[in-house]
């Protein structure tokens, strides 16, 4: 009776214990830190893609903000100029800014009227075509200034030019209520504006 396994069958039986034991040390002692180190090098290449963009990024800085600031430029630049195509569009936009003004600046709208307007237009257009609006208008002196007020320091630009003031109150405000009470004057001026040079052309 042979009690001890045969010697040819030891080496067999010796390396496959000794892979087996080899696995399980690797799974019990280093296959979390293989894995945390593989999870490690997947984040420190994301980080270095990252890092490569904003080096990128930092390096146009310069240059994004001067395109940024032509950009401002030219949008402020175009917004200071009537946005209409044409003469006559121009002149209906103004009469609406300034009705659109004056219900919203004056306190007693009702009371704040225009009674004409007439479109003039540029006789000698140069590289800006200016277009001007005659207007007569009443109004408390009060809600005049508030209105003239908003009309320049708006956008686009609007400039008044030749006003004249008077106070005596035109015969069909005479009888209305409250008219002397808030000062009622009868004003004329010309408010104008300039299309942008393309839509001049």
């Amino acid at each position: 009776m042979q009690l001890m396994p045969n010697l040819e069958n030891n080496r067999p039986l010796a390396i496959g214990l000794l892979a087996i034991a080899a696995l399980a040390v690797y799974l019990v002692g280093f296959h979390w830190f293989v894995v945390r180190h593989m999870e490690l090098g997947e984040e420190i290449g994301l980080l270095e893609e990252q890092v490569a963009r904003f080096k990128a990024a930092v390096e146009r800085r310069p240059q994004l903000e001067t395109q940024l600031e032509r950009l401002q430029t030219e949008r402020l630049d175009s917004a200071l100029f009537l946005p209409e195509s044409n003469f006559n569009t121009a002149a209906a936009g103004m009469n609406r800014h300034l009705r659109d003004i004056i219900n919203t600046e004056a306190e007693t709208a009702e009371l704040c009227s225009i009674v004409s307007t007439t479109n003039r237009p540029d006789q000698e257009p140069e590289r800006f075509e200016q277009v001007t609006v005659n207007v007569r208008m009443t109004c408390p002196l009060p809600d005049l200034v508030k209105v003239l007020y908003e009309l320049e320091n708006s956008v686009p630009l609007v400039f008044v030019d030749n006003l004249m003031i008077n106070q005596r109150v035109p015969a069909d405000r005479a009888g209305s209520r409250g008219a002397a009470d808030y000062g009622q004057i009868d004003v004329r001026f010309d408010m104008y504006g300039f299309l942008t040079e393309q839509a001049s052309r």
